[in-house]
């Protein structure tokens, strides 16, 4: 049996003099989340963000347990 454990998001943005992206991770999202909502929840974010910081993009990672 697959049962849904945990839905996560993290947004991803480049800091000034990082080569690395950074992520700020939101856990405990709702499970399915729609895609529109997923990117103006990544450009909302985006707007908190320093003028120097470039946004990037949003990470969405399931979790997932499979039973007998």
């Amino acid at each position: 049996m697959k049962t849904h454990v945990s839905t996560n998001l993290a947004v991803t943005f480049l800091e000034p003099g990082k080569e690395r992206l950074t992520k700020q991770k939101f856990n405990n999202s709702i499970e399915n989340p729609v895609e529109a909502d997923v990117l103006t929840f990544g450009r909302a974010y985006s707007q908190l963000l320093p003028a120097d910081v470039s946004y990037n993009s949003v990470i969405e990672t399931k979790e997932v347990e499979y039973t007998e």
